[in-house]
């Protein structure tokens, strides 16, 4: 009976760990909205890393000359373990800068998010200059604990291109 309690309890710890956010793409230039999935894929604890997939699907506007392919993709973040709790936030608006081999990570302070007040506001930049990120953190949501996410998106015609999504 110990042990299927044990088991139970792990089984759901570690889908709990697993279980993606969904986000609403809000309206932008290009683009009608859409949906954003963040999902911890990985955790390495020798690298002492998780790495987060980010899935958008965007619906883009009629007569934009963009192909639909651009706007369905994915990326992975590569983040620090602390970052599964304020912990890392924390550590992070300290310091005010971490560096990575794939990314650097900047506090960029905190700020107020619908009805969520002292957010934490990070920018991941992107050594290859695909993309920035800016993820909003609080430890009031749940999981990744990400509100908001911003994406700025760098690919073939997409210069600078912005999608915000939030947390349905």
């Amino acid at each position: 009976m110990k042990a299927l309690a044990l088991l139970v309890f792990f089984t759901t710890t570690l889908h709990a760990s697993i279980e993606s956010l969904g986000y609403k793409i809000q309206p932008g230039k290009l683009h009608q909205g859409g949906t954003l999935e963040a999902l911890v894929v990985k955790t390495d604890l020798e690298k002492n890393v998780m790495e987060v997939l980010i899935k958008y699907d965007v619906v883009k506007k009629p007569m934009v000359p963009v192909s639909a392919e651009l706007l369905k993709s994915s990326m992975t973040l590569e983040l620090p373990l602390e970052f599964q709790d304020e912990r890392g936030y924390l550590d992070l608006e300290i310091s005010k800068v971490r560096d990575s081999e794939k990314a650097t990570i900047h506090h960029a302070g905190r700020v107020t998010v619908g009805a969520l007040k002292d957010v934490h506001h990070i920018r991941i930049l992107n050594k290859r200059g695909k993309f920035e990120c800016d993820l909003y953190y609080h430890p009031s949501v749940p999981e990744l604990g990400w509100p908001q996410v911003r994406l700025l998106l760098n690919v073939a015609i997409l210069k600078n291109y912005e999608m915000k999504a939030d947390l349905k």
